[in-house]
């Protein structure tokens, strides 16, 4: 894949149920486990293409009001691959860290994902921001929370707070805004993906299901932002 200029790319992973659905199976588990193999793949092509940052929406906040059998199952989903994905992460690279509101998962869960990032916390070919438990809005939340906590102790004076103070507060604190926004499955609309660090992002939408996305959709992707002039209002 040739070079490009996106730094940071975020992709919200969208279809694995209809792709279920459409493929006439049972259960939509199905989708969700191809839409791992597809994520594995998505990490390789950005490897290729040389995207040194990427983040995925695996689990948002809404998602809790999803039936209680699909997110015992989608969790059991995440927990394999924590665990059996770890090693392959390792030998490719890859950093893995998970953001998003941690406290509502169950103290196993938390203990598997805190032993991923420990365990691949040296790797530097790839950072890879999965985003479970995620809601734009509540991480901003979270953040003025730790902001006034910080303010209460006396480590922080409301009248220098700038942007990048803030920023600090953040889950995704010293990695860097989003480029590009790649949401697959039709909708056009970014759900409460990283309403923050996506203020300049360009976004492409495909009507691709996620199960379904393919290395040659992403390059198309990446084309269409190397065919963009990002000015940031200057």
């Amino acid at each position: 894949m040739a070079e490009n200029k996106v730094r940071h790319l975020g992709v919200i992973m969208d279809g694995n149920r209809r792709w279920a659905r459409q493929h006439m199976f049972t259960s939509v588990m199905r989708g969700h486990e191809k839409g791992v193999d597809t994520f594995m793949d998505l990490c390789t092509w950005c490897q290729e293409a040389g995207i040194p940052y990427l983040s995925v929406y695996a689990f948002s906040t809404e998602n809790w009001n999803r039936s209680r059998q699909e997110v015992r199952d989608l969790f059991r989903l995440m927990e394999r691959f924590f665990t059996e994905q770890v090693s392959v992460c390792i030998q490719r690279d890859i950093r893995v860290i998970v953001v998003g509101n941690l406290e509502l998962l169950l103290p196993e869960d938390q203990e598997t994902v805190a032993k991923a990032m420990e365990m691949t916390s040296h790797c530097r070919n790839l950072t890879v921001q999965v985003a479970i438990s995620y809601g734009g809005r509540d991480e901003i939340v979270r953040a003025v929370r730790k902001y006034t906590a910080k303010v209460l102790r006396g480590e922080e004076d409301p009248a220098f707070l700038t942007e990048d103070v803030f920023e600090a507060c953040l889950d995704t604190a010293g990695v860097p805004d989003i480029d590009l926004v790649v949401r697959t499955g039709g909708n056009q609309r970014l759900s409460n993906f990283f309403p923050w660090q996506t203020v300049y992002s360009e976004i492409y939408f495909t009507d691709t299901l996620w199960p379904d996305f393919t290395q040659e959709e992403l390059q198309r992707a990446l084309a269409y932002y190397e065919n963009i002039q990002i000015n940031k209002g200057k």
